[in-house]
């Protein structure tokens, strides 16, 4: 197998795996991710759109969804009034525990799975291919 045809397969399984386990009644898929990204200092809309790779606009759209629930709020910046960021709101923190539980169990599951002789091999090769992708990340895109 080579790094496409696992980037391919492993992104889909790693969702389906994600999307199986997670569970906030009433929330997509897409506001569990957003959830998880912001952090209780806040961050700024098009932070938020460029972490989770979606434009601005959608991001507007997520936010707005989860404002409805009580979720998040959005407040301008102080430094920049054109800049919007984002908190979470109290609802919002319940939210983000039971996001944080849910996770610590999914990982205390594929611990289990793996054993923990290998546990530790695994995590720093997950931990080296996450940080070479986000090195690529960060690369300007070709213009083809």
């Amino acid at each position: 197998m080579n790094y496409s045809e696992l980037l391919s397969t492993f992104l889909i399984d790693l969702q389906s795996f994600v999307r199986r386990r997670l569970s906030i009644p009433g929330a997509s898929y897409s506001q569990i991710i957003a959830m998880s990204v912001i952090p209780s200092s806040g961050i700024e809309m098009t932070e938020l759109a460029k972490k989770i790779g979606i434009d601005n606009s959608t991001a507007t759209r997520l936010i707005i969804g989860l404002e409805k629930k009580s979720w998040v709020y959005r407040k301008k910046s102080s430094e920049d009034r054109r800049s919007v960021k984002v908190f979470i709101g109290s609802l919002g923190a319940e939210i983000q525990q039971s996001l944080n539980d849910q996770y610590v169990e999914l990982g205390l599951s594929l611990e289990k799975k793996i054993g923990s002789s290998n546990s530790q091999d695994v995590i720093e090769k997950i931990s080296t291919l996450h940080w070479e992708i986000l090195k690529i990340k960060l690369l300007p895109k070709k213009i083809v």
